[in-house]
């Protein structure tokens, strides 16, 4: 795994921008790395096992990185049966619990467990980050193969922000209002489109053939 002083050594080394004075500050690239990695996690997110929820009134408050549930169990080894929850329409708690919903940020369960069981929550989480940018010692928790798809994510935010701000430059306006012939604005798009490309490149799949080969039926 990466550490985020490393990572933003590597930022830097694609941007040409490692002179002592740099054009861009920590402050902005760690802002536009924390956005990657929460974009990276919408795609690919951390699986977390068995994290132990705690009641509060009537509900089990779901973690602050919780993104789509994988498996509920209470007690341990003993799965619940997900139920989504309708308007209007309430489970009632009787007896030991055999299925959950998901609502407001709160699981909910149909029955009360036995004292000293657990309500276990695995679920696909999004990855950490660095709590400011001098958190250098930082384990960035994704794979060290993707951490090109965070350095282009940045670059073209970077370049998207350059061209912001060249766009307001009188030498890119005819007379006539326009700021639609700067020159960055076709690679910030193409850095992002390559960044999704990669991204679906990187997604599993792929066709399921129902024939064999040389068979037309």
């Amino acid at each position: 795994m990466t550490t985020w002083g490393t990572l933003l050594t590597n930022i830097r080394n694609d941007l040409q921008d490692t002179a002592s004075t740099p054009r861009w500050s920590n402050a902005t690239l760690y802002m536009y790395t924390c956005d990657a990695i929460r974009d990276y996690s919408v795609w690919f997110p951390k699986r977390v096992d068995q994290a132990s929820l705690t009641l509060s009134g009537t509900s089990y408050p779901l973690p602050a990185d919780f993104v789509e549930d994988i498996t509920v169990e209470s007690p341990v080894d003993t799965f619940l049966e997900r139920r989504d929850e309708r308007p209007g329409r309430r489970y009632l708690a009787q007896g030991k619990p055999i299925c959950y919903f998901i609502e407001g940020g709160n699981l909910y369960l149909n029955g009360t467990p036995l004292t000293g069981d657990l309500v276990l929550l695995t679920y696909f989480a999004t990855h950490p980050v660095p709590t400011s940018e001098t958190q250098t010692a930082f384990v960035i928790t994704i794979p060290d193969r993707d951490l090109e798809l965070l350095r282009l994510y940045v670059k073209a935010q970077v370049n998207i922000q350059m061209r912001g701000k060249q766009a307001r430059l009188v030498r890119f306006d005819a007379g006539s209002g326009r700021r639609d012939d700067n020159p960055l604005m076709p690679e910030a798009i193409n850095l992002m489109q390559d960044y999704y490309n990669k991204i679906a490149s990187r997604i599993t799949g792929g066709v399921i053939k129902l024939y064999r080969p040389g068979r037309t039926r």
